[in-house]
């Protein structure tokens, strides 16, 4: 891993066709939680419904960065929003299958899956 990135998180957002794809980069760690926590809020508050959170360049992450998943996850519910987990990979994607995040699904349904590209999360979004 890179060590330059392992305290950094930097998370942008675009929407597209109502869906909401958050970009995160570096590392989600105990160090950039909250951050992250503080994003995804700014996010949901925003107005976002449907959310795609990339993955794809987050190279670490700890259970305090898959706790400010699930506290997203949490958030978006309590609006009636879904979110999806796209491109996670390597060391991220293990952690989170470890975690056992795929069981999240037991208690919010399909509106939290992880999926392999962009595309495959927002075509899974219910209608």
């Amino acid at each position: 891993m890179d060590q330059g990135t392992r305290h950094t998180l930097t998370v942008t957002s675009r929407e597209q066709a109502g869906i909401t794809f958050v970009k995160m980069r570096g590392s989600l760690s105990a160090t950039t939680a909250e951050q992250g926590n503080q994003d995804m809020q700014k996010i949901v508050e925003a107005g976002a419904k449907k959310v795609v959170i990339n993955l794809a360049d987050v190279d670490y992450i700890s259970s305090g960065g898959i706790r400010t998943l699930i506290l997203a996850c949490k958030q978006l519910n309590n609006v009636r929003g879904e979110m999806k987990i796209a491109a996670a990979k390597g060391m991220v994607k293990e952690a989170l299958e470890a975690s056992g995040f795929h069981l999240l699904n037991r208690v919010y349904g399909e509106k939290i899956q992880l999926c392999a590209t962009e595309e495959e999360a927002a075509a899974a979004f219910t209608a």
